[in-house]
């Protein structure tokens, strides 16, 4: 059986433990009896109360015994300390994966608008690439015809008229739509936006230079979408 044991600590204890416990023969009951204080002092001083683990009871304690309590708390202590710090180290750790978390959010967040922003302004990319073709034939079919055969023939006059606006109408909505012509037609040859399909010897212009325009450029939000078709002058030395 095991047997616990704690100390009497006030004389109004002692008072209370005047009375001692013995077993009455005739009945099997507890019963009390009065003794003299010093007497009862004396014995618990001799010998501990001992009584069953599953209940409590008092005596005295020796000295060494509560020293040793004393270390067990001094150990409890620096144990919580060392768990603090612990503590705060997966804090610590906690927060720099957040903040790593967060940086890759926003990273995903910005390259998803650029991506977005990308797609309104260069969506019709590939439609836009099939529209200049309609634009180029038109230019073709204005080209046919001089002003003396326009003078001379009112009905062609008047058809001529007709595809000059059609072509007008769609360069302007083209433009509504960040899809714009250019013509290089003497500027400096450059050949991220030109094509020279061959060279023209022009000793009046100057070397080097757009000469002639087969197909204009066309550039959607400043981004290229089709080069210009030129001739390039190229003199040669006298």
């Amino acid at each position: 059986m095991n047997y616990i044991s704690t100390k009497i600590f006030s004389p109004s204890t002692l008072r209370l433990t005047s009375q001692f416990v013995v077993r009455s023969n005739q009945y099997g009951y507890l019963s009390t009896m009065t003794s003299s204080r010093n007497n009862i002092v004396n014995s618990i001083s001799s010998q501990p109360i001992l009584i069953s683990s599953n209940k409590r009871f008092m005596t005295t304690e020796s000295k060494p015994a509560a020293e040793e309590s004393t270390k067990t708390e001094e150990k409890k202590e620096l144990t919580l300390e060392e768990q603090i710090k612990d503590l705060k180290t997966q804090l610590e750790d906690k927060h720099s994966q957040l903040l790593y978390i967060a940086a890759d959010r926003e990273n995903v967040r910005k390259l998803g608008k650029e991506e977005t922003d990308k797609a309104k302004k260069f969506g019709i990319q590939s439609f836009a690439k099939d529209l200049v073709e309609v634009v180029d034939q038109l230019e073709m079919a204005l080209a046919q015809f001089n002003e003396a055969q326009l003078k001379e023939n009112a009905d062609l006059k008047s058809l001529h008229e007709g595809v000059q606006m059609t072509e007008k109408i769609f360069l302007k909505i083209m433009g509504n739509n960040g899809l714009e012509r250019f013509d290089p037609l003497g500027e400096k040859f450059d050949y991220n936006l030109h094509n020279a399909i061959f060279e023209i010897n022009d000793p009046t212009k100057e070397n080097g230079t757009v000469g002639h325009v087969v197909k204009n450029g066309y550039k959607l939000n400043n981004r290229l979408v089709r080069a210009a078709q030129v001739g390039v002058v190229k003199s040669k030395p006298q």
